[in-house]
């Protein structure tokens, strides 16, 4: 199982919604499953969450499930999987748009000017291959 840390510079709104039914997670699966975010709160494990991105895409919105949550110095980091296949898929192109505007974000602090194309361009050729495949 593999989670991938969303750039802090990217707030996620999180919201606790009615426990979901989701199916049995096989504790074996392999490749992406979800994603871990620092929240000035914490959640209980197993909680049903509904997660949004507005500044990525407006209409973003999923729904996820809480498997850990570790007190840190500055939040709780927690980590959310997505046990269907159609969110989880849905939530790893969304984290790759993320990984590339924070990439881009990061670029313009080292006064390196990119715009959107220019970044990905870049993200992909030092990072796509080791971005966690979905494998579900």
């Amino acid at each position: 199982m593999e989670f991938v840390a969303h750039p802090r510079d990217l707030p996620l709104e999180i919201t606790l919604i009615e426990d979901q039914p989701f199916p049995p997670v096989n504790e074996e699966r392999a490749g992406f499953v979800g994603i871990t975010y620092v929240s000035l709160r914490p959640f209980d494990n197993g909680r049903s969450v509904r997660i949004t991105l507005e500044e990525i895409d407006p209409n973003f919105c999923v729904s996820g499930r809480v498997v850990w949550c570790n007190q840190e110095a500055d939040g709780y980091r927690i980590a959310i999987e997505f046990p269907t296949n159609e969110e989880c898929y849905c939530v790893r192109m969304i984290e790759q748009l993320s990984q590339i505007e924070h990439y881009r974000r990061k670029a313009k602090t080292e006064g390196r000017r990119l715009n959107y194309n220019e970044a990905a361009a870049e993200w992909i050729q030092k990072f796509a291959a080791s971005f966690p495949a979905f494998t579900l």
